[in-house]
């Protein structure tokens, strides 16, 4: 829960390819996108966060071994719906507020980790609740024609994630590199 007036830290991470793809063509993180340094360093920001949002694709392909509470945003439910533990909870931000959301989880929270898909990247991206930080990592030397873009305007307007980052008013920090093929660079709001 969110005592009123507290601010609500929210890190987005994405892992992409140099094309700027979250997926392959047939929807899988691919060994393309796997280094152990990213692995460690997104690990790292999931247990930060007290709660871990998540589309609901990922939610099902996804085990919870360490059980966090995860945020499952999905249009398939019209109110908030715990989903086989106290651990996961459906939420349809059409339906309830984030904030809403958050407090079903009946402890306090100050920070999420957003860790995608794309329909989950985009909704902090422009909405009204935005991202603290966006940390994209990037594989170099990767390519994922005809997969899912890590925002949607990647693949309709053939945008890179940089170039959609800068336009909703972000600016990059500096590009840490996590080991000799992988980097993250965190973008932050303006202002």
């Amino acid at each position: 829960m969110i005592q009123p007036g507290q601010s609500l830290r929210i890190e987005g991470y994405a892992v992409v390819s140099d094309d700027d793809r979250i997926t392959d063509a047939l929807g899988g993180m691919p060994d393309a996108l796997k280094t152990e340094a990213e692995w460690a360093f997104f690990q790292a920001g999931l247990d930060a966060a007290q709660v871990t949002l998540l589309g609901r694709k990922s939610f099902e392909v996804t085990p919870n071994p360490k059980r966090r509470r995860r945020l499952v945003l999905t249009e398939s439910v019209s109110s908030l719906l715990p989903v086989g533990d106290d651990r996961s909870i459906l939420w349809n931000p059409e339906t309830s507020s984030l904030r809403r959301a958050l407090s079903a989880f009946e402890c306090p929270i100050d920070h999420i980790a957003v860790a995608g898909g794309q329909g989950v990247f985009d909704h902090f991206l422009y909405g009204p609740d935005r991202y603290t930080a966006f940390h994209l990592s990037r594989v170099e030397g990767a390519a994922l024609p005809g997969g899912t873009g890590v925002f949607r305007d990647v693949e309709d307007k053939g945008l890179s994630a940089d170039t959609i980052l800068e336009s909703a008013n972000y600016i990059a920090g500096q590009r840490r590199d996590l080991d000799a093929v992988s980097h993250v660079i965190t973008w932050s709001p303006q202002g």
